[in-house]
């Protein structure tokens, strides 16, 4: 499951580095490109929450079967695609994959191991997305780099075949587990506190995809990176993502979340101000490459701080409901990666400190929102 789990982790962001191939390829602008990212987002958002209800009924095995087969077939048609609609489907194929494995693949491991085992069973899950940014990634952009983008795909249908198979000699029969219905999700949603900070979640996510959606078109236009060296910025910045959410973990237990969201929102907002500058100003010179990578380094230390302390305070909010609320903050999570991306790919024609000006603008809001949810949570 972690495997699987990292195949689809891959698969949902290394697009982001090899975007101008793909785009150069099917013969469309790099912001049209980027569509692939957004509606592979908007379709995640917008679909997860009934896709786990419709199989609540499913043995949990057959579920992950079928959702990573769903994800073979999808990769393979990507790599395949003849033109951009084709590949457009292929991401709506694999976004409705996504949606179906990874709430399935989380409740079966805490399913099939001892409660007091659950919580390592979801961390190594979990985990696989976690490092899917930190290597699954940079090996995909630089894969593309000595091949072509359509060998990324086939790689990630290579990852995802092995767990497929992997799953299916040796995972049992796991009975469904209870899923809460739309309508309890619906009511969940308006407790106390959890719009507020769901907001919060689709802000964050809303200005950090902005630039990550076109992080390889930046590093080109700004610093002059290209192909493999574009692989060392993701790297940067999933490895950094993966110090930071351990990092977090602990932080979130001996200080408030609303207190590190708020300053973590503050400083991110720091951060995307100085890569606007820098996108304004840069030369394609050694200095700026190094700006560049000290930047993105702050940007996914600080960024990735936001998701698990957000997480806390939904827990916080919700009280009984809180497993309820957290389902909901996945959809939250996907919609701000749809609209940023979409927002970004808008503004990409203007120039790279324009685009960046749009994660700064995004940025804003979210610390407006943090602001008066912590207004809110106050006793």
């Amino acid at each position: 499951m972690t495997l699987g789990s990292f195949a689809l982790g891959t698969d949902a962001f290394v697009i982001s580095g090899v975007l101008s191939s793909v785009g150069e390829d099917l013969s469309v602008s790099v912001g049209t490109a980027g569509l692939l990212i957004t509606v592979f987002a908007a379709v995640y958002a917008l679909t997860a929450p009934f896709i786990a209800v419709g199989t609540a009924n499913w043995d949990r095995r057959r579920v992950l079967l079928a959702a990573l087969a769903g994800f073979v077939v999808a990769n393979v048609l990507a790599a395949a695609a003849p033109n951009y609609a084709i590949m457009m489907v292929a991401r709506v194929v694999a976004a409705l994959a996504t949606a179906l494995f990874m709430p399935a693949a989380s409740a079966t491991a805490a399913a099939i191991v001892p409660p007091e085992e659950r919580g390592r069973a979801l961390t190594a899950v979990l985990g696989g997305i976690t490092i899917a940014s930190a290597l699954g990634v940079p090996v995909g952009t630089v894969i593309a780099a000595f091949s072509d983008w359509r060998a990324t795909f086939l790689f990630v249908a290579l990852l995802s075949l092995v767990a497929l198979l992997g799953l299916a000699r040796v995972l049992p029969s796991v009975p469904p587990t209870a899923e809460a219905p739309i309508a309890e999700r619906a009511r969940a949603a308006v407790l106390p506190g959890v719009p507020a900070v769901l907001l919060v979640s689709m802000l964050t996510f809303c200005g950090m995809f902005a630039l990550y959606a076109y992080l390889e078109w930046i590093a080109q236009h700004v610093a002059g990176l290209h192909g493999g060296a574009v692989a060392f910025v993701f790297f940067a910045y999933g490895a950094c993502g993966v110090v930071s959410n351990l990092v977090t973990g602990v932080l979130i237990d001996r200080f408030p979340p609303e207190r590190v969201a708020l300053l973590s929102s503050v400083a991110l907002l720091a951060v995307m101000g100085l890569l606007a500058l820098l996108a304004f100003a840069g030369t394609h010179r050694a200095p700026t490459v190094v700006a560049l990578f000290a930047l993105v380094v702050l940007w996914s230390l600080i960024g990735w701080t936001m998701n698990p302390a957000l997480q806390k305070c939904l827990i916080n909010a919700g009280g009984e409901q809180a497993q309820v609320v957290l389902s909901l903050s996945g959809s939250a999570v996907y919609a701000g990666q749809a609209i940023g991306s979409l927002a970004g790919g808008l503004t990409l024609s203007y120039g790279p400190g324009t685009l960046a000006l749009t994660a700064v603008g995004f940025q804003v809001l979210t610390v407006m929102a943090v602001v008066v949810a912590t207004r809110r949570s106050a006793p």
